[in-house]
């Protein structure tokens, strides 16, 4: 049976998930399509639409290179080579346990009369890659558990990143214009607190949640002073903290310098001339695009010294540190981590040490410094069975959404028993501020700068 509720845009229809008690609605669009004169400018709101629109199937992925399944990520998330792809790529997607039928089901389990807390999910991929179709985020489990669960797509590499001296004269005044991929996931966002009470949503208690690159966009969201009051709770999975990529993100004008590069490269000297140029033109000069010169990273594959963040002195005023450290930042509760085999770098004397967790550490100090709340810290530690890559970057994506099922690897009870722990903990969260509860050791949280105590989930569970 068809699901269907009202939004401000027009009417949605949805599908039961595989348990019916979920239905999900696939590739709704938060945004106008960013091609043409949209291109490389902050994203516009969605149009309305006449009577009903099938929300099925996942929209087409953000123009990225893609992995093949013969890699190891390819592999892991079994990506198709073939998968449809453009530059129209502005949808979200909705799990809710809150419909039955046609309609708003009242009854709400849990729900203190305001609706359900909701999780925005923000994938990673380097600012490079990703897509919400991955079958890794799928987030029927989750939203069994009580919760709407959204997924949101951006712009990546020069689509998303991209800042050009030459944008800043057609903008209106106090418009962004560079990052254009943070601000695609704060209209998102926004999307989210003016619609999700449709899908039995509470628009008061929002959580931001994302891995990697999805950890560090959450980051640059929490920092960004457009963002007061968007959401209240903020979950960071392996995203270094303000340690690797983002100690120092870009200036504006080195953003403009390798504009100006690039657009060279394209053989184009205007705006104009390069919005007429192709996606799939655009992006394979993108890929191509050689290293610059001052990007401060070393990195075998240049688009992701190439297409990053910068400070533009309007979504993103200065850099993490100084915005935490001053409480520059959205008031909210805190859930960081890593995995243990993720981000490992070698110091002078030969010690191996993983350099994500030494900056989510630096993060909280950061945070507590500048008022925070105490913030929930973890570790992943699980040898994850098939091969032998241990507790590999990203691996937690399958325990934290529950979707082992989906995956290759030879999983056995106890993993299934984690993930359904973890998964519950990260609802919990996304509930009150506290993951705790009666099936999990008790998490404490850090309470002051220099407590270095952490959750450990792995075969051997608790604090440490």
């Amino acid at each position: 049976m068809l699901r269907q509720v009202e939004i401000r845009q027009g009417r949605l229809a949805g599908l039961a998930a595989e348990d019916p008690a979920v239905t999900v609605f696939r590739a709704v669009p938060f945004a106008a399509a960013p091609v043409g004169e949209l291109r490389w400018r902050a994203p516009r709101p969605a149009p309305l639409w006449d009577g009903v629109r099938e929300s099925f199937d996942f929209a087409p992925v953000a123009m990225q290179p893609m992995s093949s399944p013969q890699d190891f990520y390819g592999r892991e998330w079994q990506v198709d080579p073939d998968t449809p792809m453009s530059e129209d790529c502005l949808y979200l997607n909705v799990w809710t346990p809150s419909l039955r039928g046609n309609g708003i089901d009242a009854r709400i389990e849990g729900g203190n009369g305001c609706g359900l807390p909701v999780m925005v999910w923000i994938h990673g991929g380097g600012f490079q890659t990703g897509t919400t179709a991955e079958k890794e985020f799928n987030g029927e489990y989750l939203a069994r558990l009580g919760v709407v669960v959204v997924s949101i797509a951006y712009r990546l590499n020069a689509f998303g990143f991209l800042a050009h001296p030459d944008m800043e004269n057609e903008t209106g005044e106090g418009e962004p214009c560079a990052n254009f991929g943070f601000l695609d996931q704060r209209m998102g966002i926004q999307w989210v607190r003016d619609n999700i009470a449709a899908f039995g949503g509470n628009p008061g208690n929002i959580t931001v949640f994302g891995q990697s690159a999805g950890a560090a966009s959450t980051l640059a969201q929490s920092c960004s002073p457009m963002n007061k009051g968007l959401f209240q709770r903020a979950i960071m999975q392996s995203g270094g903290g303000i340690g690797l990529f983002n100690r120092n993100i870009w200036s504006l004008e080195d953003s403009r310098r390798n504009a100006i590069r690039f657009f060279s490269e394209l053989g184009v000297g205007s705006l104009r001339e390069a919005r007429s140029i192709s996606a799939s033109e655009l992006l394979q000069v993108a890929i191509e695009l050689p290293a610059c010169e001052w990007s401060g990273q070393h990195i075998d594959w240049p688009p992701l010294t190439n297409w990053l963040p910068c400070v533009d002195g309007r979504f993103i005023t200065g850099q993490y540190r100084q915005a935490l450290t001053s409480g520059r930042r959205v008031p909210q509760d805190l859930l960081v981590g890593n995995t243990t085999g993720e981000f490992l770098q070698t110091d002078s004397n030969g010690v191996v040490y993983p350099a994500g967790e030494y900056g989510n550490l630096e993060m909280i100090d950061a945070w507590l410094a500048g008022g925070g709340k105490p913030v929930y810290r973890y570790r992943f530690d699980v040898t994850m069975p098939g091969d032998d890559v241990g507790a590999f970057h990203s691996s937690d994506l399958w325990f934290t959404f529950a979707t082992l099922q989906s995956c290759w690897r030879p999983f056995e009870g106890w993993h299934f028993d984690l993930a359904r722990l973890m998964s519950r903990c990260w609802t919990r969260f996304a509930a009150t501020g506290d993951p705790n509860g009666a099936d999990c050791p008790r998490w404490v949280p850090c309470m002051s700068s220099g407590e270095e105590g952490y959750m450990n989930f792995g075969r051997s569970l608790g604090m440490r």
